[in-house]
């Protein structure tokens, strides 16, 4: 057989204690062990870690947001950004804004993919309304490889009336695809907007009044009632505080299926970076907000435990001197783009955790590849280091300190919440189908993922 590449004396996963080594062929791991035939090219890793590619499902790419605002980073530089930070395949929307067509906003956005990618995409579809019309384009859209819908409870913009959330996971539950639910009160929402509002509180301060621990932990527990009612499994995104918890832990206890996401800004930082003006504090607004030390450890040890399922980015990449601030000094909370980007900082710092010893590595990349391939239906062929599976391959530099600097990073945006953070692991070399790949990817060179609903009809 001939062999594309090997790469010498690496750790991987159960063998990190013994050097392996990890042959390609046609951009698949063929075999791992004592490979004895040569390969057209060979590395020699010199004992460094090497894991799978990171899975990241949950990136906001070439979308309007909340607030009308499109995010800076197009399918090309969210991709290329999530590559150079060793996430190799990401979950990207297709948003279907009131008055769109479902096929229309499908078609565009694979189409999309396609011509920009540098990292493998799988697509999301995201509705705001529900008709006998849409349910029924729900099989077509399962057609082209789209097997998971996502449902906010909240923003004017995005969200799916109360009396259709039912119908519409009930309607995708039934097809076998996954519902994801951004999972806030609507009414305590816009009860705490307009609570700040009438006490003058228009910086990030009214932004945490509005989207409050209570008004979190009423749409998960609400959430999770409605998946109860409807037999569905569901995820629920970027989980953020221990109350959430609390209602997670309750749920399961009744026997609700409930895969659990939150993400590295909720782990690392904290709500005092949301205190003074918005020229400094709209970087790091977010829904829900930032938390503070007591939710972020809830977090960590729920992490450690396994009660957490899955390390998203929630990438959503607005400028400062854009969607952030787009009436400059004149911005109040209610017009900021909500959200951080974090694609390429997500394995970075999670693999620091594991260099740091508060995180097992087992745990980091259940979290960051195997899970979340799992819940995309794409495991083994991505989330896993395993003969047959994509060698969508990671080298680790770690043991050193680098600090985080947003003009060594890849975005199209002008910041980083992580700006100045010390990490002690960062990707040295990152192979996708085999092949090494950089900031100057070609737009295109990667693909749209599709996928299949095992076991509910033949495609």
């Amino acid at each position: 057989m001939s062999l594309d590449l090997v790469i010498r004396n690496a750790r991987v996963g159960l063998h990190r204690d013994s050097l392996v080594d990890i042959s390609v062929s046609a951009g698949i791991v063929e075999e791992i062990g004592g490979v004895g035939a040569s390969g057209d090219a060979e590395i020699d890793a010199v004992g460094a870690l090497v894991t799978p590619g990171g899975v990241d499902p949950h990136c906001h790419m070439a979308q309007i947001s909340s607030t009308g605002v499109p995010t800076d980073d197009d399918i090309y530089t969210g991709t290329r950004s999530a590559i150079n930070g060793g996430t190799t395949t990401v979950g990207a929307f297709a948003v279907q804004h009131r008055g769109d067509r479902v096929r229309d906003v499908v078609s565009a956005m694979i189409d999309r993919v396609r011509r920009e990618a540098v990292a493998d995409v799988v697509l999301h579809l995201i509705l705001t309304e529900w008709s006998k019309s849409i349910e029924a384009d729900l099989d077509w859209v399962i057609d082209q490889g789209i097997t998971s819908l996502k449902i906010f409870s909240t923003y004017d913009r995005l969200r799916l009336a109360p009396d259709s959330v039912i119908d519409a996971m009930a309607g995708a539950g039934c097809r076998g695809m996954s519902i994801m639910i951004h999972a806030e009160d609507d009414a305590m929402i816009n009860e705490g907007r307009s609570r700040a509002i009438a006490l003058g509180l228009m910086d990030a301060s009214g932004h945490q009044e509005s989207h409050s621990r209570l008004a979190e932990r009423a749409g998960i527990a609400d959430a999770l009632l409605l998946a109860e009612n409807a037999s569905v499994p569901i995820y629920l995104v970027h989980v953020s505080t221990a109350g959430s918890l609390e209602e997670i832990r309750l749920a399961r206890s009744r026997g609700v299926a409930v895969t659990v996401e939150t993400c590295p800004h909720y782990l690392w930082l904290d709500e005092t970076l949301l205190e003074g003006d918005l020229a400094t504090t709209a970087a790091f607004m977010s829904s829900p907000p930032l938390r503070g030390a007591d939710d972020r450890e809830a977090l960590w040890a729920a992490l450690v435990d396994g009660e957490i399922d899955i390390v998203a980015s929630d990438h959503s990449p607005y400028r400062m001197d854009g969607g952030k601030l787009p009436k400059g000094e004149a911005t109040e909370f209610t017009d900021v783009a909500n959200g951080m980007p974090g694609v390429e900082m997500r394995m970075p710092l999670m693999m620091s955790a594991v260099d740091d010893g508060r995180l097992t590595l087992e745990r980091a990349l259940q979290t960051c590849c195997a899970a979340p391939a799992e819940s995309l239906g794409i495991y083994p062929q991505k989330g896993a280091l395993l003969p047959g599976s994509d060698a969508d391959l990671v080298i680790w530099e770690t043991d050193v300190e680098r600090t985080v600097r947003h003009r060594n990073l890849h975005d199209a945006l002008d910041y980083t919440p992580y700006e100045g953070l010390r990490v002690t692991a960062w990707p040295s070399q990152v192979l996708f189908r085999g092949q090494f790949v950089g900031s100057s990817s070609s737009p295109g060179s990667a693909g749209f993922l599709k996928r299949i609903i095992e076991g509910v009809r033949d495609r």
